[in-house]
């Protein structure tokens, strides 16, 4: 399949599971509350001082201006279609606060809420019946252990959640549907919005869904202010 191919079915796939996710999804917390051990706008509480969400942040910041550095240091000369500073700064700083609102309501919310489900499902159609799930076990004894290890344990406390493996399972399903949205970026970009991923869903469920979106934002916005920046110092 060609990576245009590829990208159009990953679409499909995104608005298929928004559509699905903003109307089935309170349909299902209605009439079966225990499926999700989350209130529908729970994660939407506010948490922390801004204090905390910046000491909480750093290491995506610092992460977003290192390689927002390396590249606008990689700009080739200046062509004469190229945008003016003021025009890249706006659309960027747009785009930026687009794909920080959109994607972590899609991703830090609507779709891991409604894959708690999914995944139980799944489930119990793999042997849960019979009290043995092979979809909890690969959670619990797998994919699980993995995805802790490499988020070093920060986000063990939900891979492993009180309430239920399928707020675990859920959490890594949902973060490899946003990782293969960015394979249009390379393998690079794959495997760090992997990491960049899990490190959102440990925002969010520090500090809150808002909290989230903003550091999105700002690691997003990162990618515009400072190639606006270096624009602005070549052109000078």
């Amino acid at each position: 399949m060609s990576a245009e191919n590829e990208t159009r079915e990953w679409w499909s796939k995104y608005w298929n599971k928004l559509l699905g996710s903003i109307i089935v999804l309170p349909i299902i917390m209605h009439f079966w509350p225990q499926a999700v051990p989350f209130k529908f706008f729970e994660l939407w509480k506010v948490k922390g001082a801004m204090i905390d969400w910046l000491i909480g942040s750093w290491p995506l910041l610092l992460w977003g201006t290192a390689l927002a550095t390396l590249a606008a240091l990689s700009m080739g000369p200046r062509r004469r279609r190229d945008p003016e500073v003021h025009e890249f700064l706006i659309g960027g700083t747009l785009h930026s606060l687009f794909a920080g609102v959109t994607e972590e309501i899609a991703f830090r919310w609507l779709f891991f809420m409604s894959n708690i489900v999914s995944v139980q499902i799944a489930n119990y159609c793999f042997f849960g019946f019979l009290g043995f799930g092979i979809t909890e076990w690969f959670h619990m004894h797998l994919v699980g252990p993995i995805a802790n290890w490499a988020t070093f344990k920060a986000l063990e406390p939900y891979i492993f959640h009180s309430s239920s493996w399928a707020v675990g399972a859920s959490i890594i399903a949902t973060n490899t549907f946003f990782r293969d949205g960015h394979k249009y970026q390379g393998f690079f970009g794959w495997v760090n919005s992997w990491f960049g991923g899990m490190f959102l869903f440990w925002i969010m469920f520090k500090f809150g869904l808002p909290i989230a979106i903003l550091v999105h934002f700002l690691y997003d916005f990162l990618f515009d202010i400072i190639p606006a920046t270096h624009m602005a110092m070549r052109r000078k």
